[in-house]
């Protein structure tokens, strides 16, 4: 039993060591979430700000999806990503006017408005790619 126990471990080291940062922290109020000025990472800052603000139920949750739009996790965006974000260019990418409540629309999410610094986040993590890799 023991050298089994004892040949598990190398085993669970090596699984450790080959994963991704696919976790998301387990925020709870929207305020405390700080984009860095570069490097915006989806699943340490955009996944956990949208988890409190926009994938709640009755809006962009997987059940909900109002729009269409699931934003519950980087799948859930991506089928709609080419609708509402333009690679590169924060001028045209539809998230970022609704963040900023462009063309008369209340600022998403409408319970509480992104930070300056919030928005600026999104609008580096489109300049940067908008992919769901570690930077």
């Amino acid at each position: 039993m023991r050298i089994c126990t004892l040949a598990a471990f190398p085993l669970f080291l090596l699984l450790a060591a080959g994963c991704e940062d696919t976790t998301t922290n387990s925020i709870s109020d929207i305020n405390s979430i700080v984009f860095p000025e570069s490097g915006v990472s989806y699943n340490r800052t955009i996944q956990p700000l949208l988890n409190i603000g926009c994938a709640t139920s009755g809006c962009h949750d997987v059940k909900t999806k109002a729009g269409n739009l699931d934003l519950s996790d980087y799948l859930g965006f991506r089928q709609r990503f080419y609708d509402v974000v333009v690679k590169g260019d924060t001028i045209n990418s539809r998230l970022i006017w609704s963040l900023e409540g462009r063309l008369n629309a209340v600022p998403m999410p409408p319970q509480k408005p992104l930070t300056a610094n919030q928005i600026r986040g999104f609008k580096q993590w489109i300049l940067e790619g908008a992919t769901d890799t570690i930077p």
